[in-house]
């Protein structure tokens, strides 16, 4: 089939229409639904990459329907296995079908793909292929029995893909608690340098530190995944972590947030290939500088690709794996650990111990480190909400990830700290595991090198994601000529391309230390990103959030429990640069970067950013299991008000929080009387979510009326939101179709 022939993604009514033969017709309506699961299998590649812009989520998007309508869609089509798994996604598109097109349709499937009777209950319920009717036609139409479709063999190739799809499904199927703990668990590469960072100060200090470190960061955490709750931009895959600091703390918030973003991605990638080398040098015998020119060769193909396309399954796969290695690897250490270096233990001021800046420079930027899920928690909300729409599972399940990175972090400590005498823990240019398999035995190295690759490896390839996406955005929009494309990207991974370089010659020069440099992000970078920022954005998601999760820790938005939290970030950003920095230039940016956050929250303070907001979102959901529904937030409360539906020939009132439409498509108009909220905003959406999962702006006319006067806003050109200033007590809102003779 050209790529004329089949130009666009089609509608069901194109695809019932017309009078072309039955076989010609079912490719047609082959090719849209192999159009739509390849749509939505790159639309699901998309929750791991966790740095993307607005921008460049359209750019992907727009590349992705560029080579669908020229008839490619190669690098993902579909398998048989991806049509019996996203069969509720395109069943609408074969709904109406006749017996003869259903016939036809099987035909064609037959043709392209083997068949597996017991694997396909899906696709034979869709078209009805276990009716007399079809079986039947099938016969008179071809000549043969229908159960000739079926391979009476299947081959170890599509065995091997049943199994993991079946594995898949029983992942994704798991309650969304347990997805959203597997997507933001933490463990990863920093849990290799905390063994290091307290070696100096002792085992039983730094578990206390592990503590409290561990505590606060489930505080932030919570708020953060809180605020992913409220925000629909969050919950329906509207933009990503830039647009929601964007959207409830303002374009300044945005621009520190991008600026952090990127010191943070050039100083991690270093200490990432660092430790990869560091490792696998050890392990394998091949120098550090190979292993760094491989990570970095594997690093800028799927930067070519743009995408690491994890699914779920994959992501709970890896955290699994993980976890085992992180208890295996202390678990074998058992037998070696000695008391005596248990009781090792240096305080400042303790007894006549001198204070060492340069101890808590380690000990609290790696802490921070350690418990970095922030990134994961602003981009995987989606996933979670979409299958608990309450939040709930969301919510604790983020909170649980950080309980748990608590508990393997206080093991390692007593474990390698045990086993490991202090003075040789604390030179360790490497990892933990380094340094642990010296007195353990090679068994260590070869687990440490499997969770490095899990770990470290895979959040090279994140990071250098975000750095391409994040110089990508400040470049213009590429033309069709190839050679632009080609220096656009080779522009793009410039600052990967210089990481990579500085690490080949610190691994010559034999400096650096893959703890250090955590140590110097976590001082840096993180107490905004996961401190001050999660801060900001729950005090106003409170305030003008779109929805109200089932879950809310209400003593989190306390005043004193948020200036307190604010006070130890900022303090601890002050702490660097005054006490704890001892190069001048590391002082002079820890301070300047103080005195930004300060003035951003004077500003955000002064220019009323967290004022209250009533928002009323009308929603048509087409997605399987969706609900067309009204809802009503005021002040990040759910409200209860007069409602009235309009469908023309009746209407239906309501007194509650939220109504669902019964049927969407004879909705004429909505009426809303809101009482005094004391809110200074207005947001209306009037949106669709198509099958595919893609939030849609509807036109509408939205009439505010109040003692003030009355005010028309049409939405055809605002993507179906608007805001608007509320200065009257009470008000009243009707949203209506464009045109009165047609539905919303």
């Amino acid at each position: 089939m050209t790529a004329s022939d089949e130009s666009d993604l089609f509608s069901r009514e194109e695809l019932l229409s017309g009078g072309a033969a039955p076989i010609r017709r079912a490719r047609v309506i082959l090719f849209a639904i192999e159009s739509r699961i390849a749509h939505l299998k790159e639309k699901s590649g998309r929750f791991s990459s966790s740095y993307l812009s607005p921008r460049s989520d359209e750019e992907r998007e727009e590349a992705f329907l560029e080579a669908l309508s020229a008839g490619r869609h190669s690098t993902l089509l579909p398998t048989i296995q991806d049509l019996e798994g996203y069969v509720l996604y395109w069943a609408p598109l074969v709904s109406e079908l006749d017996v003869y097109l259903r016939v036809a349709l099987a035909r064609v499937l037959g043709q392209k793909y083997k068949l597996d009777y017991s694997e396909i209950p899906g696709i034979r319920k869709t078209l009805g292929l276990d009716e007399d009717p079809v079986k039947q036609e099938y016969r008179r139409s071809f000549g043969e029995d229908l159960a000739a479709l079926y391979s009476a063999k299947t081959d170890p190739v599509s065995r091997f893909r049943w199994l993991s799809t079946g594995l898949a499904k029983t992942l994704e199927a798991l309650p969304p608690f347990w997805i959203a703990f597997a997507l933001t668990l933490p463990i990863g590469p920093s849990l290799l340098a905390i063994p290091i960072a307290v070696a100096e100060i002792g085992a039983i200090p730094g578990v206390a530190l592990t503590v409290v470190f561990g505590i606060i960061n489930a505080l932030t955490v919570a708020s953060l995944a809180e605020t992913v709750a409220r925000s629909g931009t969050t919950r329906f895959g509207l933009g990503y972590i830039g647009q929601l600091v964007s959207e409830y703390i303002g374009k300044a918030g945005s621009i520190l947030l991008t600026a952090i973003l990127a010191i943070n991605s050039v100083l991690i990638l270093i200490a990432y290939y660092l430790g990869v080398a560091g490792t696998l040098a050890q392990v394998t015998g091949i120098p550090s500088t190979l292993w760094i020119a491989l990570l970095f060769v594997t690093v800028v193909y799927f930067l070519s690709r743009e995408s690491l396309n994890m699914t779920v399954a994959t992501a709970v796969i890896a955290t699994l794996v993980k976890l085992v290695l992180v208890i295996s690897i202390p678990a074998l250490s058992l037998p070696f650990i000695k008391p005596a270096n248990l009781q090792h233990m240096v305080l400042p001021f303790r007894g006549m111990q001198p204070f060492n800046p340069s101890v808590l420079q380690l000990v609290f930027g790696v802490m921070l480190a350690n418990y970095c899920s922030h990134l994961s928690v602003a981009n995987y909300g989606q996933v979670v909400i979409r299958r608990d729409p309450s939040a709930r599972s969301w919510i604790w399940g983020s909170i649980a990830a950080i309980g748990m990175t608590m508990l393997v972090s206080c093991i390692w400590i007593v474990t390698f700290n045990g086993t490991i005498p202090a003075e040789a823990l604390a030179r360790e240019a490497g990892t933990a595991v380094t340094a642990l398999a010296r007195y353990v035995g090679p068994i260590i190295s070869w687990l440490g090198a499997v969770f490095v690759l899990l770990s470290v490896g895979l959040a090279c390839i994140h990071v250098s994601l975000g750095l391409l996406f994040l110089v990508r955005e400040r470049l213009p929009k590429v033309t069709k000529n190839k050679i632009g494309k080609r220096v656009r990207f080779l522009i793009s991974i410039s600052p990967v391309i210089a990481i990579f370089l500085i690490s080949e010659w610190m691994t010559f020069a034999g400096v650096g230390s893959f703890a250090k440099l955590l140590s110097v992000v976590g001082g840096l970078a993180l107490p905004v990103l996961g401190g001050v920022f999660p801060l900001f954005m729950l005090a106003a998601s409170r305030r003008k959030g779109d929805f109200v999760p089932g879950t809310v820790l209400k003593f989190i938005g306390h005043p004193v429990v948020l200036v307190g939290l604010y006070l130890i970030f900022l303090g601890s950003i002050f702490l660097y640069g005054i006490f704890i920095w001892e190069n001048l230039i590391e002082r002079v940016v820890s301070i300047a970067l103080g005195i930004i956050v300060f003035t951003l929250t004077a500003a955000i303070l002064r220019r009323r950013i967290l004022k209250t907001r009533v928002v009323v979102e009308l929603r048509e959901d087409l997605s399987p299991g969706g609900t067309n529904v009204l809802n009503i937030t005021a002040c990040g409360r759910s409200m209860e008000t007069e409602m009235s539906l309009d469908y023309g020939e009746f209407k239906e009132r309501h007194h509650a929080t939220s109504a669902e439409i019964v049927n969407f498509a004879l909705l004429r108009a909505v009426t809303l009387h809101l009482p005094d909220t004391g809110a200074k905003e207005l947001k209306v959406w009037v949106h669709r979510i198509t099958p595919d999962l893609t939030s849609v702006g509807l036109p509408a006319q939205v009439k505010i009326k109040s003692e003030s006067g009355e005010q028309w806003i049409p939405l055809e050109l605002s993507k179906g939101q608007v805001l608007a200033n509320l200065n009257g007590r009470s008000f009243r809102l009707e949203i209506s179709a464009v045109d009165s003779k047609h539905q919303l």
